[in-house]
């Protein structure tokens, strides 16, 4: 279904703070994407790394259901914190590749006529 791999699961905080960096870069223009799919790659990225990001989030709160994770510790403060923020500031990529995927079928339809 995705153009490129994901981390799976739910790894060590450092591990975790690591895949978020990573995509982090990305998101932040400091490396390139996995893939280039011209207009569609910021928000294809995005979106998935906002699945992913989701995921753990996901995880990370049955974990502490389960009783594995108690308030406090730094996987939860992981979770209320770092993982929250980059969730909101993928989800803002998402809709700025929305808007750039929006903008580039303007262009393509002008110059059709």
């Amino acid at each position: 279904m995705r153009s490129f791999q994901l981390h799976e699961g739910l790894p060590r905080l450092a591990h975790l703070r690591a895949e978020i960096d990573e995509y982090l870069a990305v998101l932040l223009g400091r490396a390139e994407p996995p893939v280039d799919n011209e207009d569609m790659t910021l928000m294809e990225y995005a979106n998935a790394v906002y699945s992913r990001a989701v995921e753990i989030n996901i995880l990370l709160q049955r974990a502490e259901s389960d009783g594995e994770v108690v308030k406090a510790s730094p996987l939860y403060k992981f979770r209320t914190g770092e993982l929250r923020s980059f969730i909101e500031l993928a989800s803002k990529a998402i809709d700025l590749g929305s808007r750039r995927v929006t903008a580039a079928n303007v262009r393509y339809d002008a110059r059709r006529g």
